[in-house]
């Protein structure tokens, strides 16, 4: 059996996957995230450790534990955690929700330009990771002189299993210190921002173990000790494996709050769209264009909170939007809720609804909010296909994967057929599946992650494709040209 953790951002999940890919038992806790009216974002990697444990002996205990080989670990990326020389944390972690960093992101973006950025870190912005960093180095001078490690939540969950931090090269990608040209840190970056390499976690291959799970540890959790421990790999790149997604022109859609797309590539190149993130695939000779839509279930939440139906869900939440013709009775919805989102020659920045007529209910809200949602994905698949990287496959995780309604409205407004998972927990499922590998080096990662990838079911474009080719020309007139 095999072991996968998620260090999510609100949650800590793990699971027990066997050989054939089944689940045999799941685990999990919450995290917290505390906020202050300034604005900040923080966690307690304490709690998370503890959150982890439990998740752990959770799933651990409905079977024989002893029976585990390895555990994978996947991870929020970009969640700084400064460090002593004890690795004992200083301060709490700052999330990569926290927005303290964005006017030093904006300075460095002026200061450096976008062609350097995407030379060196393979993405067009600066964010998260970045201007925290200067962040710190001016306005909290006592905490950044005392550390003398910067770890992320997942390196250092590793480093308290196994005894050394370690992540791959999807971790360090996301925290925009890694250069997928070079294959390695980017040293220039680094001494831009004033910190040597050694401060940082190792970097480790995502097959090899970062290290083994130590005796007190274990004794702890309830695992066998001395088992292989993955390095941390990003959330997204986890899912990736877990999916099966790992085939040049596969397109991963993650339904989460906010919906993000991985595109799978077999070359590396620029970025396809503003705000896009480039680094290595997990799986050798492939790489990724990860981008977020800022939104997604966020927005579906907004409309059913401003109609009285929060909680809504599942089948009662498909009556719903079914009750509704499809483009909704001519309501429409630009779901641009939060700030950096595209720019509109017709409307100011934002969201926005238009055609709202009084015979619309709030069915015909929910509607046209997933329509928009719609749109806006087909509106980033078109930047794929202009640059000329494919998309032959789309694939869709999460919550909205579960629905009977959301899947053919996506399938009938991009125009190609829509795969969609039974298997919501693709992220620890990836981080199983890569504890697999790690236990047996002549199975290659590839081709375990579409071996075990979970049942899919596919939609084709159906009858009322015509109606949404009409919708997202509409969508598009108010936009101005790409950003």
């Amino acid at each position: 059996m095999f072991l996968g953790l998620d260090l999510g951002t609100t949650n800590v999940k793990a699971i027990l996957v066997d050989v054939t890919g089944s689940i045999l038992a799941v685990g999990s806790a919450p995290v917290e995230r505390f906020t202050t009216p300034q604005g900040s974002v923080e966690q307690d990697i304490d709690q998370i450790w503890n959150a982890t444990c439990h998740a752990i002996r959770e799933a651990a205990a409905v079977t024989t534990a002893k029976k585990i080989q390895a555990v994978g670990v996947s991870s929020q990326g970009g969640a700084l955690q400064l460090l002593d020389a004890q690795e004992e944390p200083i301060g709490h972690v700052i999330s990569w929700l926290d927005p303290r960093g964005k006017p030093f992101d904006h300075q460095l973006e002026q200061q450096l330009g976008k062609t350097y950025l995407i030379s060196h870190i393979g993405s067009n912005f600066s964010t998260m990771v970045l201007g925290q960093l200067l962040r710190l180095q001016q306005e909290s001078s006592n905490a950044w002189n005392a550390a003398k490690q910067i770890g992320f939540v997942g390196d250092v969950i590793v480093g308290r299993l196994c005894g050394r931090r370690a992540c791959d090269p999807t971790s360090l990608s996301i925290a925009q210190l890694y250069n997928p040209s070079l294959g390695d840190v980017d040293r220039e970056m680094l001494e831009h921002l004033k910190i040597d390499h050694l401060r940082l976690p190792d970097l480790v291959p995502v097959a090899e173990p970062a290290g083994r799970l130590g005796n007190p540890v274990a004794r702890q959790i309830g695992l066998p000790a001395g088992i292989p421990v993955s390095p941390a790999v990003h959330d997204q790149y986890a899912a990736s494996i877990g999916a099966g997604t790992v085939t040049e022109g596969d397109l991963l859609v993650g339904t989460g709050t906010a919906w993000v797309l991985l595109a799978t590539t077999g070359c590396l190149s620029s970025p396809v769209a503003p705000r896009t993130f480039v680094c290595p695939h997990p799986v050798g000779g492939l790489f990724g264009q990860l981008l977020s839509m800022h939104n997604g279930g966020s927005a579906i939440q907004w409309a059913l909170q401003a109609t009285g139906q929060t909680g809504l869900q599942g089948e009662v939440l498909d009556a719903h939007l079914e009750s509704v013709p499809p483009a909704a009775d001519g309501l429409r919805f630009w779901p641009h809720l939060m700030p950096g989102g595209p720019k509109f020659e017709s409307f100011r920045p934002g969201g926005h609804l238009a055609g709202i007529l009084l015979a619309h209910t709030a069915n015909h809200l929910l509607r046209a909010v997933v329509e928009g949602l719609a749109c806006e994905l087909n509106r980033h698949l078109e930047r794929f296909t202009r640059t000329g990287l494919p998309v032959t496959r789309l694939v869709v995780s999460g919550p909205a994967a579960t629905s009977r309604v959301t899947p053919q409205i996506l399938a009938d407004l991009t125009n190609r057929p829509v795969t969609t998972l039974n298997q919501s927990a693709v992220s620890s499922f990836g981080a199983a599946t890569i504890a697999r590998a790690m236990v047996d080096p002549n199975l290659k990662l590839r081709e375990l992650a579409v071996s075990l990838a979970p049942v899919h079911h596919t939609l084709v474009p159906g009858q009322h494709a015509a109606v949404y080719q009409a919708l997202f020309q509409e969508y598009l007139q108010p936009l101005a040209l790409p950003n």
